[in-house]
């Protein structure tokens, strides 16, 4: 019941009133729309990741399993004719998606400064991008002669 509470309880006079206060007064703790369930929703996943320092293998497990959900859903896709359409720009999402999963914890970058995870992810997606410019080039190579 605490996180259906988190989720949408509001203590405020209206969303739309403004209540008046000084600029003196702290802002309220969680004054969102989804309350304190962001912060237990985060320490969570930091608990469950990290622990105390660094990773055990309860991380490496979780870790694990998003990129298994990962992979069964790009196989699905695949085999799904309706989709096929949006399959080139999926399957390179995915790829992003897979690339920062794997750069990020298995190459233990989230315990590093976050200069290395941001260069490794910055590279990841310009490669998409130039990628994605040369596909587009030879689809239409020749392309109105």
């Amino acid at each position: 019941m605490s996180i259906l509470k988190d989720l949408f309880h509001y203590d405020g006079n209206g969303w739309w009133k403004i209540p008046k206060t000084s600029e003196a007064d702290e802002n309220p703790p969680h004054e969102h729309p989804f309350g304190g369930f962001v912060i237990k929703f985060k320490n969570f996943i930091t608990f469950i990741t990290s622990g105390k320092g660094h990773a055990g293998p309860v991380y490496y497990w979780v870790i694990a399993g998003i990129l298994g959900v990962i992979t069964l859903i790009e196989v699905w896709w695949f085999d799904v004719e309706a989709l096929a359409y949006l399959l080139v720009p999926a399957m390179l999402g995915f790829s992003i998606l897979k690339f920062i999963l794997v750069v990020a914890f298995f190459m233990h970058l989230r315990f590093d400064h976050k200069m290395y995870s941001t260069v490794f992810v910055t590279c990841m997606i310009i490669g998409i991008i130039i990628f994605t410019l040369f596909l587009f080039l030879s689809a239409f190579h020749g392309f109105g002669n």
